[in-house]
């Protein structure tokens, strides 16, 4: 919904006129004609007065509600998307701490084994000290 339809709606739900609406808003008649009309819009200190005098934020009276919604929505998928971003991102940690753990146990096993290889070698060749 446009600002200017959005003003009419919010005027005609408070059961105002054109001339009541402008003299709350120090404006003329014409004026506010001219904003529900889409041929004007009102100046920033106008809005605030529209604003505060309908108890609604500047964002609901000048945005369209379907594109603050989709904002919500797209915030949403955005915050779904990285949280599952992030748990991939600890499942490859995860899974990368796994195999370099892997890695370090077995070369720590193949150096044990040369070792004890060696050992035996060694006592086959020299004997066992008494």
């Amino acid at each position: 919904m446009s600002f200017s339809n959005k003003l009419y709606s919010f005027r005609k739900q408070k059961g105002l006129s054109q001339d009541e609406l402008g003299s709350k808003l120090n404006v003329s008649r014409q004026t506010i004609s001219k904003w529900e009309l889409g041929e004007t819009t009102p100046e920033l200190e106008k809005l605030i007065a529209l604003g505060d005098f309908f108890e609604i934020s500047l964002d609901e009276l000048v945005m369209d509600v379907k594109a603050k919604e989709n904002t919500k929505t797209e915030s949403l998928v955005m915050n779904r998307f990285e949280t599952i971003i992030d748990s991939i991102d600890r499942e490859n940690v995860k899974m990368y701490t796994k195999k370099i753990s892997k890695i370090v146990l077995i070369i720590m096993v193949i150096i044990l084994a040369i070792d004890l290889i060696s050992m035996i070698v060694y006592f086959i060749l020299n004997g066992f000290p008494v």
